[in-house]
């Protein structure tokens, strides 16, 4: 009998903490954003500096009151790119990547953190997200950087960050829009990535959206695609599916064998020469 009240007790108390887990996520579903979506790292291990780049720490802040931290790396070609990054670490996980476009492409790079991330203020969020890159482009058009304007601004995303670039090439007059292993939406690619679980349910738990098939729609500048043949995070056929919707000036470049993170490694230096030609051919004015 005791064995039995035991049992009952466990299940109970299970049974308890279960349902305020529910209530929990349902009444904050950004609580499960933090756990599924975002993986900052507050700790930058390197600088430009450690891999030959001269540099500029730019702190800048967002209309909601954040400050943000970046690093600004000066070019000799007439555009600059606006790096976003993905949803681990920070920046100086990036720097390999950064010192192979520089060195292959020539033109100048901001790279920032969002917040929650490096030494960026504030907790990260989609809405929040968009808002720090509008600060992004907002720095380099101000009057600290007369030489930069939107028209020679290239938007460069990466995976999560794809989706923040997409938003803002949907907002800004930009000279072009690069993005690598874009996904269609947070909810398609949580029900790629985890199958069993009902997509409705996965709509109702997560509050990020990233609804790159919807500002699709609002894209009226030339995009490039990029996507790993064998991504095991994002398939490549949701690259394709948002290539197809956009009804601009645009280029698929499928890294076959790559990947999620490894197409410039996988690619080499085709990697970067393909985005030079695709930003170089387009028309300046």
């Amino acid at each position: 009998m005791r064995a039995l009240i035991k049992k009952n007790t466990v299940v109970a108390i299970a049974v308890g903490v279960l349902s305020l887990a529910a209530i929990t996520i349902l009444r904050e579903p950004a609580l499960l954003d933090r756990y599924f979506v975002y993986f900052p790292d507050s700790n930058l291990e390197l600088t430009p500096s450690n891999v030959g780049l001269d540099y500029e720490n730019v702190y800048f802040t967002t209309k909601d009151g954040y400050k943000l931290h970046g690093w600004l790396i000066p070019g000799q070609a007439d555009f600059t790119f606006v790096l976003f990054h993905g949803n681990a670490g920070n920046i100086s996980d990036r720097l390999d990547y950064v010192e192979l476009l520089h060195r292959n492409v020539g033109a100048g790079i901001l790279i920032f953190d969002y917040r929650g991330y490096g030494l960026s203020e504030g907790v990260p969020s989609e809405s929040g997200l968009y808002l720090d890159g509008q600060a992004s482009i907002e720095l380099l058009t101000s009057h600290y950087y007369p030489e930069i304007n939107e028209e020679n601004i290239v938007l460069l995303g990466r995976s999560l960050g794809s989706a923040v670039a997409i938003k803002l090439a949907s907002l800004y007059e930009v000279r072009s829009l690069v993005v690598e292993a874009p996904f269609t939406s947070i909810g398609a690619l949580a029900k790629y990535n985890y199958p069993f679980l009902p997509e409705v349910l996965l709509n109702r738990i997560l509050k990020a959206r990233y609804d790159s098939r919807i500002n699709m729609e609002s894209l009226h500048v030339p995009l490039m695609v990029i996507h790993g043949g064998r991504d095991s995070v994002v398939p490549i056929a949701m690259g394709r599916e948002l290539y197809e919707s956009a009804d601009v000036p645009k280029y698929f470049y499928s890294v076959d064998g790559a990947d999620h993170n490894d197409t410039y490694i996988v690619a080499g230096v085709d990697y970067f020469e393909q985005i030079k030609y695709f930003i170089e051919r387009l028309p300046t004015e």
